[in-house]
């Protein structure tokens, strides 16, 4: 070998170490970041005209385990549907209370029957009769309070859809961007960081929708688990219609019909749980709130409307003066101020009813016409218990509710209320431990993934003592190359 062979061979060692050195120093100045892949410079044999010619730096290597990466985002799809869930249930659950809770509908109906009982004891008695038409009011204020705390939380949840299309749509946006740069840059150019800037994007949009993600020539396509195509040469964005507004009744009608409430397309086709197309949306962040608006919220909602419904009803038929034509056909609880059909209510009765205005002192009525009936036409006896006790009754009856609530069809009011109150709970419970268990799964797949893909500072520094190495030996290649032209040329 030729002195300039040398010289030329050391070179190239020394600009190969100097890019090890770089990207171990990049390695591990990255260790902490999220969503970084450790990097590997991948060197070769530099061969000219045939001879060797020292070393050369083949490629910027990221090795990913792709099998790995597709289950961790997996898992994230099922943690956020999860947690989720656990969120909305957890608010509404803290806004309707426990059974026993002073705010709960079983403890507001529990205080009115009490102050009922009380009353057939003293029919007399006009503070008891005051006493009774306050629990009376609190009672249809807790009605209204459940229904609003779930009208909020499914206006809530579809500004929550609006929100995360727009969302997915901008990282859609964003990954095709980084495709385009990607496969710019050709196999030979350092696209590592871009590459984890992609896969970060990706993991993101996987909390928020379940997704298959396909390589191609440097670029990825994605798609719905369902197989609906959200990215290939182009974007294929998400529409959905968001409702501020949503009225008890309101529902969301899968296609072809007319429907109250958005669904969520792509390329014009309704993705949306409960649209029956065959890849519609199962999970993610985004699905789940969908379940919360379409399902979760409506049956509680069916729930209260249907214990208003018996309450009123109820009463109605108990109240030996009304005579069912107007204007005597209003029981002692009303829906908006008028009588009420059990057969023929719209939804949102948790949301109107109310005391009936001859019976509330607030509303100039009578107190004293819980004893007497609520249009009694002329006072009755001081004394006389009757209708007390007719409305008492209506705490030991049996009533017949709806199978669409979810709950048991055969129970009296409170029992009603209570199970009302345990389902919820029930599912806020099952919702959170469905959590736990879905981010147990993702974390032991998370550090898996960083055992593999990410940096171990250990073997980083261990690779840069090498590296030093190298680089020494060359620098003393040339070193002694340049004595031996320095002999040489003293020589002359």
């Amino acid at each position: 070998m030729s002195i300039s062979q040398a010289i030329q061979s050391a070179l190239s060692g020394l600009n190969a170490t100097q890019t090890q050195a770089a990207i171990v120093s990049r390695n591990i100045s990255n260790a902490q970041t999220e969503g970084y892949v450790r990097k590997d410079v991948e060197l070769g044999s530099l061969v000219v005209g045939g001879s060797g010619a020292g070393v050369s730096v083949l490629s910027i290597s990221r090795t990913v385990d792709e099998f790995l990466i597709r289950d961790v985002r997996t898992a994230a799809s099922r943690v956020g549907y999860q947690e989720t869930l656990s969120a909305a249930l957890s608010l509404y659950t803290d806004l309707v209370g426990q059974p026993q809770d002073e705010r709960s509908l079983a403890s507001a109906l529990g205080e009115f029957q009490r102050e009922l009982a009380l009353l057939g004891e003293n029919p007399e008695d006009v503070a008891l009769q005051q006493a009774v038409a306050a629990k009376a009011r609190d009672l249809t204020g807790v009605f209204k309070n459940t229904d609003s705390a779930i009208r909020q939380l499914r206006e809530d949840a579809d500004a929550q859809i609006s929100g995360t299309v727009i969302n997915i749509n901008r990282d859609l946006s964003e990954i095709h961007r980084l495709n385009l740069e990607i496969q710019g840059r050709g196999r030979d150019g350092d696209i590592g960081d871009l590459l984890d800037q992609r896969d970060r994007l990706i993991d993101k949009l996987s909390q928020e929708i379940p997704i298959n993600v396909l390589p191609s020539n440097n670029g990825v396509t994605i798609l719905t688990r369902g197989g609906v195509t959200l990215l290939d040469s182009e974007v294929h964005p998400l529409s959905f219609a968001a409702s501020p507004v949503i009225p008890p009744n309101a529902a969301y009608t899968p296609p072809p019909g007319p429907s109250a409430l958005s669904g969520l397309t792509v390329d014009g086709v309704d993705i949306a749980p409960g649209s029956n197309y065959p890849g519609a949306l199962d999970g993610g962040k985004l699905a789940a709130h969908f379940e919360i608006r379409d399902r979760l919220m409506p049956r509680f909602q069916r729930q209260v409307d249907e214990l208003a419904s018996q309450l009123t009803a109820a009463f109605q038929n108990a109240d030996a003066t009304v005579t069912g034509v107007a204007p005597n056909d209003t029981g002692l609880f009303t829906d908006a101020g008028a009588a009420h059909d059990p057969l023929a209510y719209a939804p949102g009765l948790a949301g109107r009813i109310g005391l009936n205005a001859l019976v509330d002192p607030l509303a100039g009525g009578d107190p004293s016409r819980i004893r007497d009936g609520v249009h009694a036409a002329v006072p009755g006896a001081a004394g006389d218990p009757t209708q007390i006790q007719a409305f008492s009754s209506v705490f030991t009856q049996t009533f017949g509710f709806d199978p669409a609530a979810g709950i048991q069809t055969s129970a009296t009011l409170l029992n009603y209320a209570s199970n009302a109150s345990s389902d919820a709970h029930t599912l806020r419970s099952t919702a959170q431990n469905n959590a736990k268990s879905e981010t147990i799964a993702f974390d032991s797949l998370s550090n898996s993934r960083l055992s593999k893909d990410g940096v171990n500072i250990d073997d980083e520094m261990q690779k840069m003592l090498s590296i030093e190495r190298s680089y020494a030996a060359s620098a003393q290649v040339i070193s002694a190359a340049n004595r031996m032209l320095d002999q040489l040329l003293a020589s002359f």
